[in-house]
């Protein structure tokens, strides 16, 4: 078997690299990978096509300004694809690309089976892409329980294959211990600070962040605070350093390697009290670690006026609407302000007890304990493999 894989950030990349591993774990003979993809699926044998970074683009108007190289890269995707005839065509994510590759695939060679990992949120926004998506996509491998039923309804064979947080090991107190010992933090309140992982999320909010964290020091000085940034982006988040208190503990590869850093990630993330936090799937590892949140987000302004005029639901945290609470408080778009994401950082530090029990809740329902995600995605696709050649 061949699967050609598309992953279009890092987010993919660890989605592509685990169900790889899960494939191999119930396969006798393991497929072959070819596609695009990041250092986790290139470390397990993908053949990456081109460097993963040119698709990690966000917002109209981002991608309206890569356009050109965006085109090109399409087109060979497009034509490796029809070349290479892999069994399955797997896209992750990034869904202005994936579709757009799907369906020029679809039309131009119906024997190749299409998945997608990571359903489109219609239930979001532009409900009429569930729809669209059955002319070219076989299957999709959602994380969310509530979605299925959206694709059903059109004919879309849809599998909840549980999100990928509840496999993901926390650090222990071994790893907590050494991080404090590296910074000298004893029983102080820790706040992470999480701007996101794009240049363009940085751009926006780490300078509001910055002001925020700053508000929250004067209420609480003696309160330490960490920034872990990506590898990818940690040199360009330096810039922005100034914005930060003083004494903020930016956290990179830099200091310690990649291994050490992201050990010392997982121990910053189970040791603090707080996080300001993007928007995005960070409030789940959040929750995982029990770490009580404020989020905030903003876009480029035409891509706000867009999505804010096609948005159907009124949250986006994804423990929000997991839980069908509303206990993550989220200032986005013209409430994304250091004063109101200050006042909400002071309340949930005041009384975390609702956050808390929530997100319990999203873990189960999320399939913690349940066979790992990884290998039932694994199953999902060989059971459309088996059943497409059947057709």
């Amino acid at each position: 078997m061949k699967i050609f894989i598309i992953a279009g950030e890092d987010s993919g990349d660890k989605l592509g690299s685990a169900i790889i591993d899960g494939l191999r774990e119930v396969t006798d003979v393991p497929p072959k990978f070819v596609g695009i993809g990041g250092n986790g699926m290139i470390s397990r044998g993908l053949e990456s096509i081109f460097p993963m970074s040119e698709l990690s683009v966000m917002g109209f108007v981002e991608i309206a300004s890569k356009y050109k190289s965006l085109k090109k890269r399409l087109n060979q995707t497009i034509s490796s694809i029809l070349d290479e005839k892999p069994d399955i065509l797997l896209t992750i994510d990034a869904p202005e690309f994936c579709f757009r590759v799907a369906k020029k695939v679809k039309l131009l060679n119906k024997n190749i089976a299409v998945a997608h990992y990571v359903a489109p949120t219609v239930w979001a926004w532009r409900s009429n892409r569930a729809k669209q998506i059955s002319n070219f996509i076989d299957q999709i491998l959602a994380l969310f329980p509530f979605e299925p039923r959206y694709f059903h309804d059109v004919g879309v064979r849809c599998d909840f294959v549980g999100h990928p947080i509840v496999s993901e090991t926390l650090a222990d107190e071994e790893s907590v211990t050494e991080f404090k010992k590296a910074y000298s933090l004893t029983d102080e309140p820790v706040i992470l600070c999480l701007p996101g992982s794009r240049k363009s999320e940085i751009d926006r909010l780490m300078p509001v962040f910055g002001e925020t964290l700053e508000k929250f020091s004067n209420a609480l000085p003696n309160a330490r605070f960490i920034l872990p940034s990506t590898p990818d982006v940690y040199e360009y988040s330096k810039k922005f350093l100034d914005c930060m208190p003083k004494d903020i503990i930016f956290l990179t590869p830099e200091k310690f390697g990649v291994e050490k850093y992201l050990e010392f990630k997982k121990a910053s993330f189970k040791l603090s009290q707080l996080a300001l936090a993007a928007s995005g799937t960070v409030s789940l590892e959040l929750a995982a670690n029990n770490t009580p949140m404020v989020i905030g987000y903003d876009m480029n302004f035409l891509s706000r006026k867009i999505i804010g005029l096609m948005l159907k639901i009124d949250t986006v945290n994804l423990v929000n609407l997991v839980t069908g609470n509303r206990n993550i408080p989220e200032c986005i778009g013209s409430n994304f302000n250091s004063e109101k994401l200050f006042l909400e950082m002071v309340r949930v530090y005041s009384n975390n007890l609702n956050q808390i029990k929530d997100f319990k809740t999203t873990m189960d329902l999320l399939g913690i304990n349940k066979e790992p995600p990884n290998v039932r995605a694994a199953n999902s696709l060989l059971n459309l493999f088996e059943n497409f050649k059947t057709v």
